[in-house]
């Protein structure tokens, strides 16, 4: 009688645990998108997303998955196309500058939308940014170069409002990197500045491109303008003689070593001929007598 309760006992549960494997197979995993907001200095506006997931307790980056970017007030709706993320679960939307967008009260409002597949829930996300403006003066007083910025955004009149207390990045472009030679705070007019540094190195002809970015606002997204300038130290490039053993531009040492060493090899050389000759000849002269 105990033995077959047991065994009922136990029947229960693997049916039971067997039901809730099923239930969990049938879930889908409810993914997250991160979005952010870029302006660039040429006016292009982009969006960018990443998409994961958590599986197992880790955050999974999900790849080639397509999400829509869809622009959006009140009243209007634009679908402005589609982006395929990729192995890290990464992807950009650029937006033309001359793309006329549904504008809110103060800026945009995106939203990017995943439509679900048979492992994957539906999910999206929606980036509110209110229209901020850039902009740069490169001034050069008594050679001292400075760099200065003005934030701001416009009102209903159109009028510029500035925008005080916004960290603001100055940088340098290198090749694969920005390089930081300033971080200031706006003021109450909206304006910071930093001096440039003097020695700098640049092309040719001593042109760098400064970039100046408003980085990661809750608010504005990261705005950034770039300007080129000639304020660099001038790059030059010197050849590097390629030095021979036969070079008229060799050190003497080396000169002088190296015909020792020559002299030495073609002495070797013509007393191993001599000694072949005289063997030859104390040869015929053996075999005659």
């Amino acid at each position: 009688m105990i033995l077959k309760r047991v065994f009922q006992f136990i029947l229960v549960i693997i049916v039971c645990s067997g039901f809730n494997l099923v239930t969990r197979a049938d879930e889908l995993v409810t993914p997250q998108i991160n979005a952010a907001y870029f302006k660039l200095s040429d006016g292009t506006k982009r969006i960018t997303v990443s998409f994961s997931a958590r599986e197992n307790d880790k955050r999974v980056n999900i790849p080639y998955a397509e999400l829509q970017i869809i622009a959006q007030n009140e009243s209007i709706k634009t679908v402005l196309g589609n982006v395929i993320t990729n192995q890290l679960g990464k992807a950009s939307f650029d937006i033309d500058p001359a793309t006329k967008l549904p504008r809110d009260q103060d800026g945009y409002t995106f939203s990017v939308i995943f439509g679900g597949n048979t492992r994957l829930d539906k999910t999206s996300r929606s980036l509110h940014v209110e229209e901020a403006f850039l902009e740069i003066s490169l001034v050069e007083k008594d050679t001292v170069k400075t760099i200065s910025a003005r934030v701001f955004k416009y009102n209903e009149k159109r009028e510029k409002i500035a925008i005080p207390d916004v960290p603001v990045e100055f940088n340098v472009k290198r090749l694969f990197c920005l390089y930081p030679i300033g971080n200031e705070k706006t003021d109450t007019s909206g304006f910071c500045s930093t001096e440039f540094p003097s020695n700098m190195p640049g092309d040719k002809q001593g042109k760098v491109t400064v970039v100046v970015r408003l980085p990661d606002n809750e608010t504005y997204g990261t705005i950034e303008e770039s300007r080129s300038i000639n304020w660099g130290k001038l790059l030059v490039y010197e050849a590097k003689p390629i030095r021979g053993l036969g070079d008229t531009d060799a050190p003497l040492w080396m000169v002088y070593t190296l015909i020792v060493l020559l002299s030495g090899v073609w002495l070797h050389v013509v007393y191993i001929i001599i000694l072949i000759i005289r063997i030859n000849i104390i040869g015929k002269k053996a075999i005659k007598s």
